[in-house]
């Protein structure tokens, strides 16, 4: 919680317009109403939750656009979920595997078994040589780490592991599945600044919370209920106005203040303070009569969309995984996450395998019974389990912008909460924060609109 914050009476009159119903919009709608501020939330879709929409598969399953995974060291989605009361439906298990094609499987993780296994070189294609030669690479990668500079955004991840000189072994088995689950960018493509803020943001976290900052966990319940349940509750609770299929089309102003937002219908919805908390895309309008932006609209402008490809596929038989969530190597798969052991095994005894492949330039263009084709063999390929298994269902789901890439140039631009009017902030995980396209980076963003609004409208209240 920020040290500064004054809980002002649920009765104030002063009014925050927030505009966009995804995680950084409810965040910054619930934690402005438990300052005690009139929020109106408008989303111009039919339902909150935006990257957190829940679905529906073609067996009747609640699914979402993509599973979530967390780590220890993220804060600010922590304090939303303590806010709505679903932190304890996360799970940390602190491992996951890694299937190598043909179906041999490792554990890695924070178990001690696991961390032994891997120093003393029993990791299949990370023995003891490539490990030794990898040590120098180590070094000279946090070296870069610790001077960071933003020279780092001229170059590629590729093109910084190649500089710094790590073993291909590393960067297959390793590395590259960290860079595209963590940046959802390839790693010929996204910026080594990027992902050289994340190790920082990472050892930073691990000196503030010590051990538990590296630990890796999952939602146990899909995320509708995760994010939006108890949201919905809060918001009801404390009054907040939702409104949704409403699309704010620019923000109004008057001497240098925000003053509202004027509706897609002509209305106006007035307001003592506004928050955007909308995708980069759909920014640019909204600022069209905000002076001084014109920084954070061709930022937003430069920001490009980047797919992720989801599919659930039911089986009549389990996989075999090794761990909650598995990484594929040399797969159309990017991970495998084993629903039953993340959510509880199904009445039925079926078994529900969630299929996530982040930067999927190559399926986006494919109908939907063509990529289902694809990452059904692809499951065949990399599980023996599979080879025989009747498939009951694939529900595919996919997602053409689902955030913004981490490509070269783009980790220097992001911009800052703070707009030039001093009672409008921009809310966001593609604004500037410690996180690259992750829900924590969402929720920090929230965090920061949240105090810009409360620092400028709460010494009146």
């Amino acid at each position: 919680m920020p040290s500064t914050i004054r809980v002002m009476h649920p009765s104030s009159s002063q009014h925050v317009v927030v505009v966009g119903g995804g995680l950084a919009g409810l965040a910054s709608t619930v934690w402005l109403a438990e300052l005690g501020y009139r929020v109106t939330l408008l989303e111009s879709n039919g339902s909150l939750g935006g990257r957190t929409i829940g679905l529906t598969s073609g067996h009747g399953d609640a699914i979402e656009n993509g599973q979530h995974v967390f780590a220890g060291s993220y804060e600010n989605i922590f304090r939303y979920l303590d806010s709505i009361g679903t932190r304890h439906l996360l799970e940390f298990p602190d491992q996951f595997g890694v299937r190598y094609p043909g179906g041999h499987a490792e554990k890695f993780g924070l178990r001690l078994a696991n961390l032994r296994r891997m120093m003393l070189g029993r990791v299949r294609g990370l023995g003891l040589p490539t490990l030794l030669r990898a040590s120098p690479a180590w070094a000279r990668l946090m070296r870069d780490v610790i001077r960071f500079d933003d020279s780092l955004d001229d170059i590629t991840v590729d093109e910084w592991f190649d500089r710094v000189g790590f073993p291909p072994e590393v960067r297959r088995v390793v590395l590259n599945s960290m860079v595209i689950g963590l940046l959802n960018e390839q790693p010929h493509l996204a910026s080594a600044h990027a992902f050289a803020a994340l190790l920082r943001t990472g050892a930073d976290r691990v000196r503030s919370f010590g051990g538990s900052a590296v630990r890796i966990g999952y939602p146990t319940v899909d995320l509708d209920t995760l994010y939006l349940d108890g949201a919905r509750r809060v918001m009801a609770e404390r009054g907040v106005d939702v409104r949704l299929r409403t699309r704010a089309v620019t923000v109004t102003t008057d001497a240098g203040r925000a003053t509202g937002v004027t509706l897609s219908d002509g209305a106006t919805v007035a307001a003592d303070a506004v928050v955007l908390a909308v995708p980069s895309w759909n920014l640019r309008s909204l600022l069209d009569d905000v002076p001084s932006s014109e920084d954070a609209r061709l930022s937003a402008k430069k920001l490009e969309p980047i797919p992720i490809m989801n599919a659930y596929v039911l089986l009549d038989r389990p996989l075999g995984t090794v761990a909650p969530w598995e990484s594929l190597l040399d797969s159309d798969i990017g991970w495998v996450f084993d629903r039953d052991r993340m959510h509880g095994p199904r009445d039925d005894g079926n078994h529900l395998y969630a299929l996530t492949t982040c930067a999927a330039y190559d399926l986006m263009p494919l109908k939907n019974s063509e990529v289902a084709d694809r990452l059904v063999r692809a499951l065949r390929d990399s599980y023996p389990a599979a080879a025989d298994a009747e498939v009951l269902d694939v529900t595919v789901v996919p997602w053409p912008r689902a955030t913004f890439s981490s490509r070269v140039g783009m980790s220097t631009i992001r911009p800052q909460n703070r707009t030039a009017l001093p009672n409008l902030a921009l809310a966001g995980d593609w604004t500037h924060n410690d996180w690259p396209t992750t829900m924590e980076g969402a929720a920090q963003s929230a965090s920061h609109a949240v105090d810009l609004v409360h620092a400028e409208l709460g010494g009146s209240g």
